[in-house]
């Protein structure tokens, strides 16, 4: 019988070498149709193939992308008007359905007993404040004298109340950390090509971010503006406050680094591209007028130099980083002596004067008056006027304390900590699988997951980040890439296609 051959194949033999049989096998004279009988039953692999296996998409891509953009486009602000409660409302709880009609508990499997236990105590805290307690037991909690007198006056001091004080704030808390629960179990289940995409979808909200803010500027006010505030003076884009538009655009520098960066390395056809989004992010930051946002951004771009330049890096790579800094200093030195640039670079010397100062020591004793219980997650702005003194009142209003750590201990407790350690704990190991596996595509993700979280976690000891759905949903992929590196090794333990699906 007539055997077909590769050359250098398993049973080729090059002519006159004897097998272990003492059987000679000679190479054999391709025929006619013998390519194509090749082609059919003994295929390739790799790029001589000429063709690439597709990868097999998960259900949940699209939905996970629906929701994303529908979260950043609407949710720079807070949901506070119908129509843009409606619109994260409608997403979320659609994919919630679409999450529970699968019926798939792989993710929630997946993930170490840390990690379960951060998303359940996140969730259930809100859930806990709004249990009715009866009348001698939440007249007796801390701070509740005022809200007790008050509804001694409407004759409803004695029925039953919840923890909260602000009932409809810590609900719509609820709602919401439910429906971001839901998108990081959705993320959990891409694979890392399906990730990377979603990076790249961040990289393009990113910069619709920067395009709609120039947009707003050069036409004072007039054109795109979404939300009341400072749009025409500083870049805000699709936020409402500048701080947040400056930290988003510091998380775009991270997320097209995961975006663009291939899986084998840098493509020098995305050379010019990457130096050019980088010049105009730059730029961007600079015009939001934002300490925070640009301190964060300089960060994130040393970071993925460092990163870079710990890798193995091509000739063009190197040359990038070589001329990226020589072009940046050019371009430093032209922005300085503008305006925006000196008013900008100005803001610096007024930290110490910053108001968010006055507010922290201002909003200090709301915790001790509250704890261990807490007043209520979305409850500060209703109890802070009656702890506020009369020196104290200027012409703007004290939404938050712009510090999320302080804010949390006084509207949620002992919980706040308990939460954080929790956190720490779930986020540690992967964080150092991330980092052994930064040559992998999946680590490098990780990776960037990981510092993604890190910026909002500094951004959030001097401001409210979390607290806008746009940065929430952000950190929900942030988190989902960091958590699946760990998630997939027991995945790759169980399955070898997965392996070879998800490398």
């Amino acid at each position: 019988m007539l055997r077909l051959v590769r050359p250098g194949g398993p049973f080729y033999r090059t002519p006159g070498q004897n097998t272990t049989g003492g059987t000679r096998i000679m190479p054999v004279r391709r025929c006619a149709g013998e390519e194509t009988f090749l082609r059919r039953f003994m295929p390739l692999r790799g790029k001589a193939s000429g063709h690439k296996q597709a990868e097999p998409r998960s259900p949940l891509f699209l939905p996970v992308a629906i929701v994303l953009c529908i979260w950043v486009i609407f949710g720079g602000a807070a949901p506070e008007s119908l129509l843009l409660f409606s619109m994260l409302a409608l997403s979320g709880s659609a994919l919630l359905l679409f999450l529970l009609w699968r019926g798939d508990g792989s993710s929630w499997r997946s993930l170490s007993w840390p990690a379960r236990a951060m998303v359940a105590v996140f969730c259930l805290i809100p859930l806990v404040q709004l249990i009715p307690l009866p009348p001698a037991m939440w007249q007796a909690l801390p701070g509740r004298e005022l809200a007790v007198d008050t509804l001694g006056v409407a004759g409803v001091a004695d029925r039953w109340h919840p923890l909260t004080l602000a009932v409809a704030p810590t609900f719509r808390t609820l709602l919401v950390l439910v429906w971001l629960a839901a998108l990081l179990l959705a993320a959990l289940q891409l694979t890392s090509g399906e990730l990377r995409r979603i990076f790249g979808l961040l990289l393009i909200l990113g910069l619709l971010n920067v395009a709609i803010g120039v947009v707003q500027v050069v036409s004072n006010n007039a054109l795109l503006v979404f939300h009341d505030g400072f749009a025409g003076r500083f870049l805000t884009g699709l936020f409402a406050n500048k701080n947040h538009a400056g930290l988003f655009i510091a998380l775009t520098f991270l997320f097209g680094y995961g975006a663009l960066y291939a899986k084998h390395g840098w493509d020098r056809r995305h050379l010019a591209m990457v130096m050019s989004i980088g010049l105009v992010l730059l730029i961007a930051l600079v015009a939001t007028f934002s300490r925070a946002g640009l301190v964060l951004g300089l960060a994130a771009i040393a970071f993925l130099v460092v990163l870079s330049a710990g890798n193995r890096l091509g000739r063009g790579m190197r040359v990038l980083l070589i001329a990226a800094p020589i072009v940046a200093a050019g371009l430093f030195a032209v922005i300085s002596s503008t305006d925006v640039a000196s008013r900008a670079m100005a803001r610096f010397g007024g930290v110490e004067t910053d108001l968010r100062w006055s507010i922290w020591d201002w909003s200090a004793p709301l915790v001790e008056r509250y704890f261990p219980v807490g007043s209520g997650i979305g409850s500060f702005p209703a109890i802070y006027p009656s702890h506020e003194q009369l020196e104290w009142v200027f012409p703007s209003y004290v939404n938050h304390v712009h510090n999320d750590y302080l804010e949390q201990v006084i509207e949620t407790g002992l919980a706040a900590p308990i939460a954080w350690l929790l956190a720490v704990v779930a986020l540690w190991r992967p964080i150092r699988l991330a980092w052994a596996e930064r040559a992998t595509q999946a680590g490098r993700l990780a990776l960037m997951g990981a510092a993604a979280l890190f910026l909002i976690a500094v951004h959030s000891a001097i401001d409210y980040p979390l607290r806008r759905p746009a940065v929430a949903a952000t950190a929900m992929v942030a988190l989902a890439a960091l958590l699946r590196i760990e998630a997939r090794k027991s995945r790759l333990r169980a399955s070898k296609a997965y392996a070879r699906r998800d490398g």
